[in-house]
């Protein structure tokens, strides 16, 4: 089991479930996500690959991974891994918009 804080997974769950087309609960655990998202990219790869190839662009994770887990497993267990990459890099994207988000000057001659 992951640990992530709840904003941060919900979150995650939010833009995942928009960029993938995916229907998701209001609120999900992290392996509730990742059951969903594992079963999600199982029929983008078998019935869909080049739609999965650009939502893996869109979501920027690097394709060699995704091959690197494909080459090496098969079934269920590399579907779940793969789901366990997007939602690492998801999290990630939102941690560093946290970070480097800046608030907007509180007068009108700051802004420039």
């Amino acid at each position: 089991m992951t640990l992530v804080p709840e904003p941060y997974l919900q979150a995650t769950a939010r833009e995942l479930g928009d960029t993938m087309e995916l229907r998701l609960p209001d609120t999900v655990s992290y392996e509730q996500l990742e059951e969903l998202l594992a079963q999600r990219v199982e029929v983008l790869i078998s019935h869909h690959f080049e739609q999965f190839v650009f939502l893996l662009y869109r979501i920027d994770v690097p394709e060699n991974q995704i091959r690197i887990i494909l080459d090496n497993d098969a079934g269920a267990g590399a579907y779940r891994k793969i789901a366990a990459l997007l939602i690492e890099r998801q999290l990630q994207k939102i941690k560093s918009r946290e970070i480097y988000k800046t608030n907007p000057p509180e007068n009108e001659e700051e802004r420039w």
